[in-house]
């Protein structure tokens, strides 16, 4: 229903004008409604978001001005079950909808509206802000807490993934995440040209399959294609609309827009990512910042990646030589001790260069930079051809540095091999107990115990031989710290007591 001005119940034109100086010293834009919808009062701050002078929408229904077709229909209704029931929905409340202009723009608003009494008659007072600017900035902070998140993800993921080629599939799914485009590939740089690798992120499987044929075609030398393109600049390239632009030769499959980066790692380019949407989209100078940034990032983690993949291959390599060196030394060894006099002597050279050889399999293992203590132990049990469920280690998990686990090692082997011999593992019941303990004084200190029982009656001896010797006398000074042997009635006691030093890395 429109406003007649000989409608007896609702205030008349020139008594509503008198609102007018008030209404606009409002900050917003302030809207007055009739009961039946239509529009009794707008001020100076409506006109300038809406469009609409204020002689121009007097009269008329608020639905057909400012609001959208979508929500008009709920705006009717709204307005009849208040005039029935007294009841709205949204009186006295702040909420964000969206509205247009004249202009047909729709944009987004925050609405309160209250009730008036007027001149005996009930009238709706609407307070509207556009709060656009207010919208693109929480878009924008939002947007550079993602970017913030996808950079630290990124280069989290890659440094936890067991691979080069695991990193570059976790930076391509983060990077179409936030993008939200469905495709994206890796390409690797070899000599001059840009290989295609089997990393690809399609949102529905299949998708990319016409685009990795096409991909597999092509040689990506610099300046051929997105890849080459981003090879020749070094930096990151946009293309708009990828079937009419001239320098992308995968045409005819239905790709919109494209975007590719390079990951450097000092300086050089070793890998492309490219990405593809279906839509034609303008070049985005804030994400084209972003990836330049992770392309550096990413870069750094990958290239630390591939060094110790290398690293590893050169220390097995590296550990394959000094077994062959030992194996060599073994030889002349036998040559050696042909005609020694002393029939156990060329076995116990050999046991202790097996020794050497477990200490160095824990080490490289590790990387050559620490060894676990327990790991030891174990070794020597296996060393000696020990019964491990009489030999009992117990202590916490202590890791040693290089020079303390290799002269552990040579001291485990001599032990066992001596209980194997004469001690509690030449018979059937002995056992032993290796217990270790940390304590702290000037620095974390190593004490560590080898105590034998159940096996022969042990007494000292009058001679102490090369294996003693070593443990208490090499072994002490090695670890700059205290060996004791004690020849007990029940079982030998070996006591070690050494300063720890932190391994390296």
């Amino acid at each position: 229903m429109h406003y007649c001005p000989g409608d007896a119940f609702l205030p008349k034109p020139l008594m509503l004008k008198s609102l007018q100086p008030v209404l606009e010293t409002a900050l917003d834009a302030v809207i007055v409604l009739y009961p039946d919808g239509t529009v009794a009062a707008w001020n100076g701050v409506a006109e300038k978001v809406f469009g609409w002078s204020g002689p121009e929408v007097l009269g008329r229904p608020l639905a057909e001005l400012i609001i959208p077709l979508q929500h008009r229909e709920a705006h009717r209704h709204g307005i009849e079950r208040l005039n029935r029931t007294g009841k709205a929905r949204i009186l006295d409340r702040r909420i964000e909808i969206t509205a247009l202009d004249r202009a047909g723009r729709e944009f987004p608003i925050e609405l309160s509206i209250t009730t008036a009494e007027f001149d005996g008659s009930r009238i709706f007072v609407g307070f509207l802000r556009d709060i656009t600017a207010r919208r693109i900035a929480e878009a924008r902070l939002q947007r550079q807490a993602r970017e913030a998140q996808l950079l630290f993800e990124v280069t989290t993921l890659a440094a936890a993934t067991h691979s080069f080629e695991d990193a570059l599939r976790a930076c391509l799914q983060a990077i179409c995440d936030l993008t939200c485009w469905p495709l994206g590939h890796a390409l690797l740089l070899v000599g001059q040209e840009l290989v295609s690798t089997t990393v690809w992120h399609d949102e529905t499987k299949g998708a990319a399959d016409a685009l990795r044929q096409a991909t597999e075609q092509i040689r990506f030398t610099p300046g051929v294609g997105l890849p080459g393109m981003v090879l020749d600049a070094e930096e990151p390239i946009w293309i708009t609309d990828a079937d009419e632009d001239p320098h992308f030769p995968r045409k005819g499959l239905g790709l919109g827009a494209a975007f590719g980066f390079p990951i450097k790692s000092e300086g050089r380019i070793i890998a492309v990512l490219e990405f593809f949407t279906y839509d034609h989209v303008r070049p985005d100078e804030d994400l084209m910042l972003i990836v330049r940034a992770l392309g550096d990032q990413v870069g750094r983690v990958l290239e630390r990646k591939r060094t110790e993949e290398l690293q590893q291959l050169l220390a097995h390599e590296l550990n394959h030589r000094v077994k062959n060196m030992l194996s060599i030394v073994q030889s002349v060894a036998v040559q050696t001790f042909r005609d020694a006099a002393e029939p156990g002597a060329l076995r116990a050279f050999e046991g202790r260069l097996s020794a050497l050889a477990s200490a160095h399999d824990v080490l490289i293992a590790e990387h050559w930079e620490s060894a676990s203590l327990h790991d030891l132990v174990r070794k020597a049990e296996l060393g000696c051809g020990a019964d491990q469920e009489r030999i009992r280690a117990d202590g916490p998990d202590l890791r040693l540095d290089a020079r303390t686990a290799v002269a552990l090692s040579l001291a485990f082997h001599e032990l066992c091999t001596n209980a194997v011999k004469y001690g509690a593992l030449s018979n059937r019941d002995g056992r032993i107990d290796v217990a270790w303990s940390i304590h702290d004084g000037a620095g974390p200190r190593l004490r560590l115990v080898w105590q034998e029982q159940g096996g022969p009656a042990v007494a000292p001896p009058r001679a102490r031989g090369f294996g003693s010797r070593m443990i208490e006398r090499a072994l002490a000074a090695e670890l700059g710290g205290r060996v004791e042997l004690q020849f007990l009635p029940e079982g030998l006691r070996c006591l070690i007591e050494a300063p720890l030093q932190a391994p390296e890395g």
